[in-house]
């Protein structure tokens, strides 16, 4: 009797260790889908100037404040803005790059060499996103809009269309900041906006062209961030490229493209 009676506890203690380990997993379960179903957190970048008007043809300090809910970013992995007169068009946008200084400001000092409306882009790689938003800001006052305005510049009928075709309202931003080579596979990355928006679930191509190709090359790219898509691609030969980033939504009848110019070398 003692022999058994102790048999039953043993499969008692069992049941018990069993129904515990059951209850810890599904609890892991749900936490872990719980954390999942929650959508990751968008940073958000405010674009801020010491003064404006800004000042002509001086140096002046831009910064971008980087955060992502109630944290501050202090680790981006790049900051750039993108600055053009609204005149000259994103053709003739220079790009320059900013430092982190404390809490999550990024500093850069830039000079406007010409009154009038400017475009910025602040430009910002997270570990998991990119952002760009874009603001306009005017240099010198309001005089000399006033004065481009009677001359016929400057009007409200004008807007920065850059190189995108047919929409000013998309911003498209091809990574040119890195080395290609030939005969090594390289990495196209764009970045598209949609009114200061990820442009999300596009058709996404690149069209490669060049003295060295006998004729144009068209490689898809896919998603990877909302917003960012990539394809792979090897030059050739070393030389001169121009990278045609077309985007569509053909349901609702959206097309564009941006040229880019890329230097190939050994």
């Amino acid at each position: 009797m003692k022999k058994l009676a102790n048999i039953i506890v043993f499969f008692g203690l069992i049941l018990i260790l069993t129904a515990c380990g059951s209850s810890t997993e599904n609890e892991a379960s749900e936490d872990s889908s719980t954390n999942s179903s929650k959508e990751p957190v968008m940073p958000e970048v405010e674009v801020q100037f010491q003064e404006e008007p800004l000042p002509l043809k001086e140096e002046t300090v831009i910064q971008a404040v980087v955060t992502k809910g109630e944290e501050k970013v202090t680790d981006a992995e790049s900051v750039e803005f993108e600055i053009w007169h609204s005149e000259a068009g994103q053709e003739q946008s220079h790009m320059v790059k900013a430092e982190h200084t404390s809490g999550g400001v990024y500093e850069a000092g830039y000079t406007f060499e010409k009154p009038g409306t400017y475009v910025v882009i602040a430009h910002t790689q997270t570990s998991t996103m990119h952002v760009m938003p874009q603001v306009e800001v005017e240099v010198a006052g309001k005089e000399a809009d006033k004065k481009e305005d009677s001359h016929g510049h400057g009007g409200e009928g004008e807007s920065a269309q850059g190189h995108s075709h047919g929409n000013s309202a998309f911003m498209v931003h091809f990574m040119n900041d890195h080395e290609f080579k030939t005969a090594e596979e390289s990495t196209l990355t764009t970045h598209i906006n949609h009114k200061e928006e990820p442009f999300e679930n596009a058709m996404v191509k690149f069209e490669i062209s060049s003295d060295q190709l006998d004729k144009h090359k068209y490689v898809p790219a896919e998603e990877k961030n909302p917003g960012e898509y990539t394809a792979a691609y090897t030059f050739p030969s070393e030389g001169e490229y121009t990278v045609t980033i077309h985007y569509e939504k053909p349901d609702q009848e959206i097309h564009g493209h941006q040229e880019e110019t890329v230097q190939v070398t050994k």
